[in-house]
């Protein structure tokens, strides 16, 4: 066993022996949205809104449009009022879900 693999395993024995239920394993952040989308680029992939840019996964963002949220993200246009949640991903913020109308 490697050094790093018993001293992780201290770690949780000692913080499971405290009361922690759960060690923190990343730093990724969540949070949420609310505006009009101000650019639609590379086919609804990046979205501004608010002057911050969003990433749009084919498969693991949901995009809901006027209700129905089984829509491609390339039905996304300049101008829609928009509301979603976010995930920190390795290159900036990803959108997990984004209703718009």
């Amino acid at each position: 066993m490697k050094i790093s693999g018993i001293i992780f395993s201290a770690i949780l024995a000692l913080t499971l022996s405290i009361g922690f239920s759960a060690v923190p394993t990343s730093t990724a952040q969540a949070g949420e949205f609310k505006g009009k989308i101000e650019s639609v680029k590379r086919e609804g992939r990046n979205v501004m809104i608010g002057g911050k840019k969003y990433a749009i996964s084919g498969s693991r963002s949901n995009v809901c449009i006027k209700g129905a949220c089984d829509n491609d993200r390339g039905m996304l246009k300049a101008g829609m009022k928009c509301k979603g949640s976010t995930s920190s991903r390795k290159n900036g913020m990803e959108v997990k879900k984004i209703s718009c109308k």
